[in-house]
C-alpha cells in the first residue's frame, strides 16, 4: 500500500524517521506503474512494505485501493492496534 509519510517534527519528507530515507528501486518502479505514477502524485509517497519506522511519524493514506488517489480525500481514520502487545517489537533491532 502506498502511504504519504511525514515526520512528527513537520519535516515533510520524513527524513530519518523511516529507513531507507530515499525510495529504493522496488518503490521507484512500483510507484511509476499504474495506478500510481501520475504527475500530481506526492513526492512523499512510499510503499509501506518497503520502509521501517525509526521515529514518530504521521502517515496519510489516500483513498483508492492502493492509496493512489491524488485528491485531498483521505482514507477513513482509525487507531492502530498492537495485536501482540510488546511482542510486536520482539524482532526489531532495538
Amino acid at each position: 500500500c502506498a502511504v504519504e509519510i511525514e515526520s512528527s517534527d513537520n519535516n515533510s519528507s520524513g527524513g530519518g524517521a523511516v529507513e531507507p530515507i530515499e525510495r529504493n528501486t522496488k518503490e521507484n518502479i512500483r510507484l511509476n506503474f499504474p495506478p500510481h505514477g501520475s504527475s500530481d502524485q506526492s513526492t512523499n509517497l512510499r510503499l509501506a512494505c518497503q520502509v521501517q519506522v525509526m521515529d514518530d511519524i504521521t502517515i496519510r493514506k489516500r483513498t483508492g485501493f492502493w492509496g493512489q488517489d491524488t485528491t485531498s480525500e483521505l482514507a477513513e481514520e482509525y487507531d492502530a492496534e498492537l495485536w501482540f502487545g510488546e511482542l510486536e517489537y520482539l524482532l526489531d533491532n532495538k
